[in-house]
């Protein structure tokens, strides 16, 4: 075990699953770069080193490595560190207790406003219901089986009265008056059957003007469609006619649907801090000044509901039963739908905001520091106002080009280097519109406390995921609504066009219309992973060499045009450390609508397999499932399989 007292030790190891590696040239190379001069009878003084744990830490990965020239290279990644020590809690965790036989269980849990949390899929649709004809979009969260309720979306009426974009009014599932009264809604929809949209409430649209507009039906071909005012008021009033398509097959989704908190520890050579660790989050919800935050961070995290936990009340010196909201900002006008990014040391969050209006930004937002920082997620304060001195900085990553707006509900990705000043990042923004097409920009002037600033963009051809950067081969890696895995290579002031797994006559391809989920990173052995929910059989999860030269594809359940699942698989610890049989586990379709674990071998080569061990069902009805977690126990020598399901879930070992 590693303890503070022995960084400053000129030899340290430290015990890596019966292998030693040498850390003498990293963990102590950087202490010492940073401490001052230390002179024989002087101690050292103690520099703390924080540590980051976000989103990235599931996508790019460092497997052990015989290589020891790449595995040198490896080391001067900042995010190898941090990986390094996320692998091994066990060796800056002090005295972490461990419940035995006692199941799991919830220590604590914090409200975060109203909001419905990320869609379990997005859906377009079209509709021909009299004279009236349009088109639009939804968020759908799961209800009951065959039963989802739209969150957001948005209608765009093209002819032939009231034409225009109005958006979806938030409500139901049970039946709710709309707002001037003039209608029942519930915003139910079932894209399975007919009817497709609940012929009790239906779908309710507001320009936020006073005028209203809901569509219900209760058969192919019977559907209605009214605007109104008030009660008895409607300008138009159309019923039992035409047709509502309900497109889920092809339907982009790009990459919303998994946000991860984001949690920084202030000294991992030390105790827990209960005052400077904090878990900040990004909530999908319209922010307000003195109302509901879409940036929340608490800290004293280190508590159970029972007080039985390791921080106190400052002033009482109880016992905390739950943690302490640090901040809550209403930043901008917008949501903010995907997981967050955190500086190396902690005082700054970069992160996209989404309009409604389809378009979105770039924030980097430095935490303040005064005791007017908001007190809850529904009591927020605007970064910079109202006492609070935090600096909220942004750029706007659309429209690009002025011509058409690009909005963005991705994470980004964020380069670290060894002095903040140089960290540049990568986001993607998309559009609906047509077949689909988006961007992939690189921003500079990060965490340096100066505005973020466009350095280039490449246009994309179909709706990109969350882009992962390889500073090996220097190319950004995102899956697209065609089926493609891609990449760009980052050429300093430009990028290249892009490069499909398309390209080469033996690479993979999914088919079009398929999710976007963002690909997973194995820097050490230059791999891609992906999972795509169809090839048009199968979901699948595909392994390809960062050339995408070639590929490996491995069902895992049957397509599926309900959910974006299968999302990022995870690997055990024999993968990491080359000791024992390496497999890779993924949540899969099963049916199509039934989560499933599998896993998947390698050959002797680091290939996987060309097919799949089915596991355990998760779930007894149809379901979407969360990505993998795996924690390796060391004391107990035992990798720990976590995943979250929908609906109808079932105990299993």
């Amino acid at each position: 075990m590693v303890n503070a007292a022995t960084w400053t030790c000129p030899d340290v190891r430290v015990s890596y699953n019966a292998r030693e590696v040498n850390m003498k040239n990293v963990v102590v190379g950087i202490v010492l770069a940073l401490s001052a001069q230390v002179f024989v009878g002087q101690t050292a003084p103690h520099i703390p080193l924080g540590l980051v744990s976000d989103w990235t830490q599931h996508h790019v990965l460092y497997p052990d490595s015989k290589d020891d020239s790449a595995m040198a290279r490896l080391r001067t990644d900042p995010r190898w560190l941090q990986n390094w020590y996320l692998r091994h809690p066990e060796a800056w965790w002090p005295k972490h207790p461990r419940r035995r036989g006692k199941g799991s269980h919830r220590d604590w849990s914090v409200p975060l406003g109203t909001t419905a949390f990320e869609p379990l899929f997005d859906s377009s649709f079209t509709f021909t219901i009299g004279t009236e004809t349009g088109f639009g979009t939804l968020n759908l969260i799961s209800e009951s089986a065959g039963t989802y309720l739209a969150t957001a979306g948005s209608i765009t009426v093209t002819g032939a009265q009231d034409i225009g974009t109005f958006p979806l009014y938030a409500g139901g599932p049970g039946l709710v008056s709309s707002p001037n009264g003039a209608f029942i809604y519930n915003n139910l929809v079932y894209p399975s059957s007919n009817p497709t949209v609940d012929v009790n409430g239906g779908l309710l649209f507001d320009n936020g003007g006073g005028l209203e507009t809901n569509i219900w039906g209760n058969s192919a071909g019977n559907y209605s469609f009214y605007t109104g005012t008030a009660a008895g008021n409607y300008s138009i009033a159309i019923t039992a006619d035409g047709s509502f398509t309900f497109d889920v097959a092809s339907t982009p989704d790009p990459g919303g649907g998994q946000t991860y908190p984001a949690k920084f520890v202030f000294d991992v050579t030390a105790a827990p801090n209960c005052t400077n660790d904090f878990v900040v989050i990004g909530i999908p919800a319209n922010p307000a000044s003195g109302g509901q935050a879409n940036i929340f961070g608490v800290n004293n995290l280190y508590v159970d509901s029972g007080g039985g936990g390791s921080c106190f009340d400052p002033i009482t010196g109880s016992p905390l039963t739950a943690p302490t909201v640090m901040f809550a900002y209403a930043s901008g006008t917008g949501q903010v739908p995907a997981s967050l990014v955190l500086s190396q040391d902690g005082s700054q969050i970069a992160y996209i905001e989404n309009l409604t209006t389809g378009s979105s930004y770039f924030h980097v937002l430095t935490i303040g520091t005064t005791s007017n920082e908001g007190t809850s997620a529904t009591n927020a304060v605007v970064p910079g106002f109202g006492g609070s001195n935090a600096v909220d900085q942004s750029v706007l990553l659309s429209p690009d080009g002025g011509i058409t707006n690009q909005s963005s509900t991705t994470t980004i990705f964020v380069v670290y280097t060894h002095d903040d000043a140089n960290d540049v990042a990568y986001a993607t923004t998309y559009s609906t519109a047509g077949s689909g097409s988006g961007y992939l920009y690189k921003i500079s002037n990060v965490f340096n406390g100066v505005t973020p600033t466009i350095v280039w963009s490449v246009p994309i051809a179909a709706i990109p995921s969350t882009p992962v950067y390889d500073s090996v081969s220097n190319n950004v890696f995102f899956t697209d609504s065609n089926g493609n895995i891609d990449y760009v290579t980052d050429n300093g002031t430009s990028g290249s066009s892009v490069v499909h797994s398309e390209s080469s006559p033996s690479a993979f391809q999914a088919i079009g219309a398929t999710s976007e989920n963002p690909i997973i990173l194995d820097r050490a052995n230059q791999m891609v992973y992906a999972s795509f929910n169809s090839n048009g059989t199968n979901a699948i999860v595909v392994q390809a060499p960062t050339n995408l030269a070639s590929a490996v594809s491995v069902p895992v359940g049957t397509s599926t045009t309900t959910f974006t699942g299968p999302y990022e698989p995870t690997f055990n610890n024999a993968w990491y450390t080359g000791s024992g049989t390496p497999l890779i586990y993924i949540a899969g379709t099963g049916t199509g609508t039934l989560p499933t674990l599998y896993s998947v071998g390698f050959n002797g080569s680091g290939v996987m397999n060309s097919s799949a061990d089915t596991s355990a069902p998760l779930a007894t009805g149809p379901a979407d499932s969360s990505p993998v977690t795996e924690f390796y126990n060391a004391t107990l020598q035992t990798d720990f399989i976590f995943v979250g399901v929908t609906d109808s879930c079932i105990a299993t070992t």
